[in-house]
């Protein structure tokens, strides 16, 4: 990374969700439309990402956002929330392709295992798709480890077929 590079994280809100769309609707489309088709992309974008559904997933399934900003500008955002004390689950950490490998992955990773271990975690689980083999080595560097895998029945004949990897804190 550049030392001219500012990279900040700050928890978001509410608020946020627009943003967050934004964000979200330029990484899905070029992530996912070549792994799962762009049906099931439409589909889980309008399920897991509409207004409705992300202001559930903060106010009512204590979901923490972030969102990273490179130079003053929106990059990435990432979403975490507690299994049980000690586990908590990143549920999402998507970066927008013109600054993948730029260190903001593992910023936000970092970020993420601080705050869960400040709150008394002490393993952090995520689901990977099987075909994501980038997000797949992002996670294997950082010292994520393959526990299982599991196919997730989303709705409307959808499934996700997801590695889960874990983390010690």
């Amino acid at each position: 990374m550049h030392s001219n590079t500012s990279i900040i994280i700050r928890k978001a809100a509410v608020a946020d969700i627009p943003l967050i769309k934004k964000l979200v609707s330029q990484v899905w489309p070029q992530t996912y439309i070549p792994i799962i088709g762009a049906a099931q992309v439409a589909y889980m974008l309008d399920s897991f990402y509409s207004p409705q559904a992300l202001t559930t997933q903060i106010e009512e399934q204590a979901h923490q956002f972030i969102i990273a900003y490179q130079d003053d500008i929106p990059v990435a955002f990432a979403a975490y929330s507690p299994l049980s004390p000690d586990t908590w689950k990143l549920h999402k950490l998507y970066i927008l392709p013109d600054v993948q490998g730029k260190g903001i992955g593992k910023k936000m990773v970092n970020y993420i295992k601080i705050d869960v271990a400040d709150k008394g975690a002490t393993d952090l689980v995520l689901n990977v798709n099987i075909h994501n083999t980038s997000a797949i080595a992002f996670y294997n560097k950082y010292g994520f480890r393959h526990l299982r895998d599991e196919d997730i029945d989303i709705g409307s004949g959808y499934f996700m077929n997801d590695h889960v990897y874990t983390l010690a804190l």
